[in-house]
């Protein structure tokens, strides 16, 4: 049968001595999915900030081409700048 206060003890014993290292290879070797859990989260974290990244360049750009057009510069030259597509700009 469980002990509960031998499992406490043996618990808070090996949180109080385990290295981070340490602890990596034990989560990774007794809890797998875990791991892979938390590997597939930080994929689509790293997707999804990749992403907002880029959305909120393009609105970036997209703005300084309006400015700029606004200033007298064409569109053929406010393409050529900011590496926006001229369909984009003109819209």
């Amino acid at each position: 049968m469980l002990d509960i206060n031998k499992s406490k003890e043996i618990l808070e014993n090996y949180f109080a001595t385990v290295t981070q290292e340490r602890f990596a290879i034990d989560l990774e070797k007794y809890c797998p999915e875990l791991v892979e859990a938390e590997s597939a989260s930080l994929a689509s974290d790293e997707f999804d900030n990749a992403e907002l990244y880029q959305q909120a360049n393009q609105e970036s750009k997209l703005e300084i081409a309006h400015k700029l057009l606004k200033k007298g510069m064409s569109i053929q030259e406010v393409s050529e700048i900011l590496e926006l597509d001229v369909h984009i700009i003109s819209k």
